[in-house]
């Protein structure tokens, strides 16, 4: 009998793994919706808001933004989304988002869209504070503050910030575009219209006209119709007819305005339908609706 023995070595097999915490990686945006309108700022003047959302997403890639906090000089800042419109001169006009306080530099101590830093924290680190405080992203009804006349792009950027008001706008967290046109309004001075045709005669009633002049302003140029609320000849009782033009065309006919201020003559004209005497009168609504 030949007895067989096999060896057979032992192997260990050894399976190593560490699980190390993930690194914070962020891609800051944001983003200004075309809806202008003016700003809640009292100081300075000529200042439109439009809404807006930024956000800090987790990307998986750390480190977008290397170095460390810079806060202008200071040891501690402010930190988050701002408009950043670049002016007609190429200057940068930087206010916090929701920047709803006036005068305006009073955000430079922090709004509700921003959290602190300071120098000694990296980017990241200051992106994990930012969400930390506010989460993913904010939307804000009053988000990006601009001036209105001087805007030449739109920009929305992420930045530190002190009430010095000296923003270091984070390099690669721009989104610029056109500025917002602001809403086209026609504002008429002078108030309410009366059109006094007096004392008249029967049989010297038709296309007797009067007529009153009021001063109208445009932000620009304007297609504008102005409509009689009640229809247009209008029925002054007694057999009477009035016909109310603007400028020449009968209410509810589109006309032209210009940008600026201009003159808006409103007139009525008279027919007779077999008038009597008598009082008459008639409260008209004129309606100006922008085209």
């Amino acid at each position: 009998m030949t007895l067989c023995i096999s060896l057979f070595r032992p192997i260990l097999a050894l399976a190593l793994w560490a699980v190390m915490p993930a690194a914070s990686a962020y891609l800051l945006s944001s983003h200004a919706n075309n809806d202008p309108r003016p700003s809640p700022i009292t100081s300075p003047t000529g200042l439109l808001v439009v809404s807006g959302t930024a956000t800090a997403t987790d990307n998986g890639i750390p480190n977008q933004y290397p170095g460390k906090v810079s806060c202008s000089g200071a040891s501690t800042c402010n930190f988050g989304p701002v408009a950043s419109p670049i002016l007609y001169n190429g200057y940068r006009w930087n206010t916090p988002m929701n920047c709803v306080q006036s005068p305006p530099s009073n955000c430079g101590y922090g709004t509700d869209t921003s959290v602190s830093v300071t120098v000694s924290m990296t980017w990241d680190q200051a992106i994990s504070a930012w969400r930390a405080r506010h989460g993913n992203s904010v939307s804000r009804y009053n988000a990006y503050t601009y001036p209105r006349d001087i805007t030449n792009r739109m920009c929305t950027s992420w930045a530190t910030f002190t009430i010095s008001y000296v923003a270091y706008l984070l390099p690669g967290a721009d989104s610029c575009g056109p500025p917002p046109i602001p809403p086209n309004q026609c504002n008429v001075s002078g108030g309410v219209v009366t059109l006094d045709h007096g004392t008249l005669k029967v049989g010297e009633i038709t296309g007797n006209k009067v007529e009153v002049s009021r001063q109208v302003t445009c932000t620009r140029d304007a297609s504008v119709t102005y409509t009689v609320a009640s229809g247009n000849p209008v029925n002054l009782g007694n057999g009477i007819l009035s016909i109310i033009t603007v400028n020449g065309f009968n209410a509810g006919q589109v006309l032209r305005l210009p940008g600026g201020t201009s003159t808006l003559t409103i007139a009525s004209t008279l027919s007779d339908q077999g008038a009597v005497a008598g009082p008459f009168s008639k409260t008209i609504v004129l309606i100006q609706n922008l085209l």
